[in-house]
Parts: C-alpha cells; structure tokens; sequence
C-alpha cells in the first residue's frame, strides 16, 4: 500500500526502482553538462612513454625503450643496447666496460686458433697453364718451330716462379722408343736452361708418361716434386742428335 503525502498537484511516480548513482554515470560515459579539459600527455624525448611515467625523459632519438620510457638493455650490464658493442654478454663476464664487453679470460681454442691463423702460410697456387707440345719428326733435335714455342714458353714459366714444370714423354714399350723419349725430353730441358736461363731444379723430367703421342713431348706446370734428371733407360741405344 502506498501513500502520497503533500500536493496532490506535485506528486511524482515513485522512483525507488531508480539507481541514484545512474546520472553520475551517464554524464561521465556522455558528459552533456560537465566541461572537461583537453587531454594533454607531453613527451618530451618522444619514446612513446609519457613524461609523468617516464623514468628516462632524456632519450635519444631512435633508441628502443622498455614500458618506463628506459634505453633497452638486453643483456642487464648497465650498458643500454645502443652504446653496447656485445649485446650478449654472459652474467659470468661482469661487470663490463663502458662499451659493455665482458671480462671473461679468452678460451684456449681462439687463443690456440690465433696462434695458427699467425702462422698460417697458403700453399702457393700455380697457374701456369697453356704450355706448348714440341713435336719431333725424328730423332732428339730441336727444330725452329720447336725453339719458338719453347721460346714463349719459357716467358710464361719465368712469370710463375712457385710452379715447377713437368716435361713428359710418350714411348712405345720398345727399348729404342723409351731412350729416344728420354733424348727428346732432355732436348727440351737443356734448351730451356742453357738458352732460356731457367734453373734445372724447376723441371720434373718423366720420359715414361704412358699413353700419349710418342713423337711429342708435353710441357705441364704443377706444383709437384719430382726428379730434374735421371739415369737413361738404355744408353747403349742413345739417338743421334
């Protein structure tokens, strides 16, 4: 049962159903009668941290910062990563520079690694290559034609002084083949150190080579060892020159 007490031309509907906090919260959701002031955030470094929560408010440009407006430092050294040249440095190797690297003691790999890398001598490369064949029609003798081409020849091993040249020869399996190669070979070799000036030692001297043409001796650079002479297979069967 309800009563209404005072004028009767002044009575409302009851409005105890009605939340008393429901205007306070309309007006803040759709303010239609308070005037609010514009929201101003300064930032003074421009981090993306506002100034009332930036604990770094000098910033340099560019630089990363975490959550508090503070320089990134990845690795904890009190080193920010912009000036830190070891982003990673372990715990172990604390405290660090001020460029942020550690003080760990250098592993005995690098220090046995630097060792050989000092030390460390490339074998020389050879390119001596393109090397002519002197052909003989008979006997050991050099002809013009041959001399010539031993001639250029001998300009592109004085230009590659680490490469040794292997002379090879191409018998038949017949003693007199096998002596006249080594003729042949020793034709070549005496031109180039008697005429060219090229020492002995830079020459491999193979007469055997197998398979190949038997009236051709082939010049080839190489960087292998071998004998600048040897003993003739047959001397008793040495060609006339």
């Amino acid at each position: 049962m309800n009563f209404n007490l005072g004028n009767a031309s002044k009575r409302v509907e009851p409005l105890y159903w009605i939340n008393p906090n429901s205007y306070a919260y309309s007006e803040l959701n759709a303010p239609k009668h308070m005037k609010l002031p514009k929201v101003v955030l300064p930032d003074a470094d421009g981090d993306g941290v506002t100034d009332q929560f930036d604990l770094e408010p000098n910033t340099p440009a560019g630089v990363k910062v975490d959550t508090h407006g503070r320089a990134l430092d990845t690795d904890g050294d009190g080193v920010p990563d912009y000036k830190d040249k070891e982003l990673l440095t372990p715990q172990k190797c604390f405290p660090v520079n001020a460029d942020g690297i550690g003080t760990c003691p250098e592993p005995a790999c690098c220090q046995e690694l630097r060792g050989l890398l000092a030390n460390y001598h490339p074998a020389p490369a050879c390119t001596l290559s393109d090397l002519p064949s002197i052909t003989f029609k008979k006997g050991a003798k050099l002809n013009t034609d041959a001399t010539k081409l031993l001639d250029a020849a001998a300009a592109k091993i004085k230009a590659n002084p680490d490469c040794k040249v292997k002379v090879v020869g191409h018998p038949t399996a017949s003693k007199a083949a096998q002596q006249l190669s080594y003729d042949r070979v020793e034709s070549v070799i005496k031109y180039l150190v008697d005429k060219q000036g090229i020492s002995e030692s830079r020459f491999i001297f193979s007469y055997d080579g197998g398979a190949g043409d038997a009236n051709t001796i082939d010049l080839l650079g190489t960087l292998e060892d071998g004998p600048n002479t040897v003993p003739a297979p047959h001397p008793n069967l040495k060609s006339g020159k």
